[in-house]
């Protein structure tokens, strides 16, 4: 940073929350160098690590966040083994920088100011359209960690859709699609927006109530979702 400007650290334990690396993993590539510690990159690169005591009067290790995002960068770039759902989450981590800083020099050029409520609300925006991807990740990444083939996934989408709406996936978007700005719908017609905030929201159960049996969290995380949308998947949704 520019002499007298504040630096910004990033802790291994947020990294860990927004980037996806294991707090361990990261622990174990830091270095001891001369002056201090080092965390080493899987191309070799050290970035400086800093110890800091926080309010709570813990030590954690942070890295300054420019070098943060040229680490996440480096990882992408050399993955090794790395998993795929991690290196996504490192590549909408950088995202999420990139268009932050975009809308802060955009307001600045065009405002002459970047203030809270515009970075309030550049956030509000990116969360609301990020929102459906993370639920629909969360739920995929559940799938991925129990083993099942991706190839599968339509299978476990189709058991979804069936549950709250009656029918398969494709047959209920074409359903949709015939249907969109027709008066003639039956009384238990849900729209497009409503039904895709449903399966959002059964999928999402279906993470938060696995315990052991896929079947059984998806039975349950349907019926809770048909009940909380009040959904009628044997009356049909046709007019």
């Amino acid at each position: 940073m520019r002499e007298g400007e504040p630096s910004i650290g990033f802790g291994f334990r947020m990294a860990e929350r927004h980037i996806g690396l294991p707090q361990p993993t990261l622990t174990q590539r830091v270095i001891q160098i001369a002056g201090g510690e080092a965390f080493k990159a899987p191309s070799g690169k050290a970035f400086r690590v800093i110890q800091i005591q926080g309010a709570d009067g813990n030590d954690y290790k942070v890295i300054e966040v420019a070098d943060w995002v040229e680490l996440s960068m480096d990882i992408l770039l050399n993955p090794g083994k790395m998993r795929k759902p991690t290196r996504e989450k490192i590549g909408a981590f950088l995202i999420w920088f990139a268009i932050k800083g975009f809308y802060a020099e955009a307001n600045v050029a065009l405002k002459g100011v970047y203030s809270g409520k515009s970075s309030r609300a550049t956030t509000r925006w990116l969360m609301q359209r990020q929102s459906g991807k993370a639920t629909r990740k969360t739920y995929t990444d559940l799938l991925l960690e129990l083993n099942v083939h991706s190839t599968t996934y339509g299978k476990w989408t189709n058991t979804v859709y069936k549950g709250l709406f009656g029918m398969p996936a494709a047959e209920m978007k074409q359903r949709w699609l015939l249907m969109a700005g027709d008066p003639k719908i039956a009384r238990n017609y849900i729209s497009e927006e409503r039904g895709i905030e449903a399966v959002k929201f059964c999928e999402n159960m279906v993470v938060q109530m696995y315990v052991d049996d896929l079947e059984e969290a998806h039975r349950e995380a349907i019926s809770l979702t048909v009940r909380k949308y009040k959904l009628h998947p044997s009356g049909g949704y046709w007019s």
